[in-house]
This record gives C-alpha cells, sequence and structure tokens, in this order.
C-alpha cells in the first residue's frame, strides 16, 4: 500500500516528450506542385490528369458506398473471386449503413 503522504500529494503529469518532425518528406515536399499546372502549361493539362493511381478513382470524389459500387462497375470483370466477393459484401453493408442512417427531415 501506497505512504500517507503520497495520497494527499496531487499528482504531477509531465508534458509529452517533443517529437522531431520531418518537415521534407516526400508528401510535404510534393504539396501544391501541380496547383500551376494550368497557368504554366497554358490550360493543357488537368492536374487529375497528373494524378496517379487506380483508374477508378483519378480526379473522382464520393464517399466509400459509390466509390466501391464504381470499382465493381470498372473492374469487376477482373477481380479475384473472393476479392470480388468481400467487394460485394462491402457495398451491401454500406447501402444499408447509408439508408438506415440518413437524414429523415
Amino acid at each position: 500500500s501506497l505512504p500517507a503522504d503520497a495520497l494527499l500529494r496531487p499528482r504531477v503529469r509531465e508534458p509529452p516528450a517533443h517529437v522531431q518532425v520531418d518537415r521534407w518528406t516526400e508528401k510535404r515536399a510534393l504539396f501544391g506542385v501541380y496547383d500551376n499546372v494550368g497557368i504554366l502549361g497554358n490550360f493543357q493539362a488537368h492536374p487529375k490528369d497528373l494524378i496517379r493511381g487506380p483508374k477508378w478513382l483519378r480526379g473522382w470524389r464520393g464517399n466509400e458506398l459509390q466509390r466501391c459500387i464504381r470499382k465493381k462497375k470498372m473492374v469487376g470483370d477482373r477481380m479475384f473471386d473472393q476479392d470480388y466477393k468481400n467487394l460485394v459484401k462491402r457495398i451491401r453493408f454500406l447501402y444499408r449503413r447509408y439508408n438506415h442512417t440518413k437524414l429523415r427531415h
């Protein structure tokens, strides 16, 4: 058990140790690199054309359900069987979730 004076003293917590952050990671260094493409490139290339990634995501915005449906449409026939089944399960789950939790006015 603890001594009596330890129970009367308030516990003082130390501030967390300072974490050194690398300010020049690749993500931070290249942030905004394509912002002036239109101005400097005579508006021939749109920044979304320079993005690397899956075809169904390039220059597209939407929620997870819309993204999964879009992926199924674009690459569903080329997916492995188990991956396709998992994607369909995810779509079914998200469909129920979005319809159940949407705002009702």
